[in-house]
């Protein structure tokens, strides 16, 4: 049975003992061979955390091999190390079964060519999610407290700087701030305001030209195409809902 295996650890996860490239590799063959697995290689994303799936050039690499249908099995060191977001991981999996396509992982004893793996691997793909909100809450009340104790938490908003633990207007970027709601008063297209404030030479904080999005954000009362409850992702997850049913 040909199999590949995929790899993935975090610029902070590199510094912690048993978590490295190199270590999730030796296991990976070391598994392969106890089972039987003819494994073909290894793919890898070093440094790179388990956020946005497309971000990962690794996890796209695997997606086109598992397309290409040249492969019966993927082994990864665990789960965790594909994703903790149950969805990813249920979608997947359903790909995987799709294409007959077994999933492996050295730590935990998932193994879906069989019911008790398949049922491992559900397990875990629900308690990843749980940590993964448990994480996200804890967040969240943190800055909640931050916030009430009169602290400036977040990303600063353009237009604003930081001092200590207040904001304070900054003149310069307030004046792009008051053009660009200007610009957007007379009907102008996002990308055009784009280019105009390119052509009146006034650059983001870091230097680089203003794109769309943007602009949408510092927009006041900025009606865009998708809402909270309409977003893309949204409409996205329900064709998948839709394609699977």
């Amino acid at each position: 049975m040909k199999a590949i295996g995929y790899v993935r650890v975090s610029t902070e996860e590199q510094a912690k003992e048993g978590i490295s490239l190199e270590n999730q590799k030796d296991r990976i063959r070391s598994y392969c061979t106890y089972k039987g697995l003819d494994l073909t290689h290894i793919i890898e994303d070093a440094g790179i955390s388990g956020g946005k799936n497309k971000a990962r050039p690794g996890f796209v690499s695997l997606m086109d091999r598992i397309e290409s249908n040249g492969i019966e099995a993927v082994v990864l060191y665990s789960l965790e190390r594909l994703s903790r977001d149950m969805l990813t991981l249920l979608a997947l999996e359903r790909l995987l079964d799709e294409k007959d396509i077994e999933l492996h992982t050295v730590e935990g004893q998932v193994d879906t060519g069989n019911p008790d793996g398949w049922l491992n691997f559900a397990m875990k793909a629900f308690l990843g999610e749980m940590e993964r909100r448990q994480v996200k809450h804890r967040t969240k009340k943190a800055m909640e407290y931050k916030k009430n104790q009169g602290a400036v938490v977040g990303s600063v908003p353009y237009g604003f700087r930081r001092e200590g633990n207040d904001l304070v207007a900054d003149l310069h970027e307030q004046r792009v701030v008051t053009l660009i709601n200007t610009l957007y008063g007379q009907s102008m297209r996002l990308t055009h305001i784009c280019k105009e404030l390119k052509h009146q030479g006034m650059a983001t904080r870091k230097g680089k030209d203003f794109t769309p999005e943007q602009i949408r954000r510092i927009i006041t009362g900025y009606e865009g195409k998708f809402t909270k409850t309409n977003t893309r992702l949204s409409r996205n997850i329900r064709e998948f809902v839709e394609a699977i049913a």
